[in-house]
């Protein structure tokens, strides 16, 4: 028996929270495209500039950065999720982080530009980019708020319990990185949970 793959769309996705009439799923179909990367591919790197918004119909995906030549894991983003370099897509600077699939992940491509022009007399896309800014700002505002208060055994904790697919997707680099720690205290940490 093979295995059976269920994801979300991104037009399904939007319909679990607006209503998305005809003309606006046509819209986004006509402006949209899906691709399929492979584990390990970048989808784009740091210091690119962005014309898109990313959707993570499926797999797992990590933002990062480097720093003094490391790579330093900057978040993690599973299905069902949006991401981009909002700094890039808005001001059109280049992105401080870059964006790799640490699966096999079907993304789906949104530009910017028609979608910013839609909102001008979309009230339904003001919305869409409304939630897209604000989840971000607030997982964002979540993990600095983690990174000031909580010791990196209660950051880890936390981090398996919102996303338990963690462990099977990513590295420990990765999730060692992410915590602020180096792998051998990431080992320990795993040792005393």
């Amino acid at each position: 028996m093979g295995l059976l793959f269920l994801f979300m769309t991104l037009i399904e996705h939007l319909k679990s929270f607006y209503h998305i009439d005809d003309d606006l799923e046509i819209f986004f179909d006509s402006i949209s495209e899906t691709k399929e990367y492979a584990k390990g591919d970048f989808i784009f790197e740091p210091d690119s500039y962005l014309k898109h918004i990313y959707f993570i119909e499926s797999g797992f995906t990590r933002v990062f950065y480097y720093k003094n030549t490391k790579d330093v894991t900057h978040y993690f983003f599973g299905e069902n999720t949006f991401s981009t370099g909002i700094e890039s897509v808005f001001y059109e600077k280049p992105s401080f982080f870059g964006f790799q699939a640490l699966t096999h992940s079907r993304i789906t491509l949104l530009p910017f530009a028609p979608i910013r022009e839609m909102s001008n007399t979309s009230i339904t896309m003001n919305h869409i980019i409304e939630k897209i800014l604000l989840d971000n700002l607030i997982a964002f505002s979540k993990r600095f708020y983690k990174s000031q208060f909580e010791t990196a055994q209660e950051r880890y904790a936390t981090l398996l319990k919102e996303n338990p697919q963690l462990l099977q997707n990513a590295s420990l680099g990765h999730i060692a990185s992410y915590l602020g720690v180096s792998q051998q205290t990431l080992s320990v940490i795993r040792g005393m949970i």
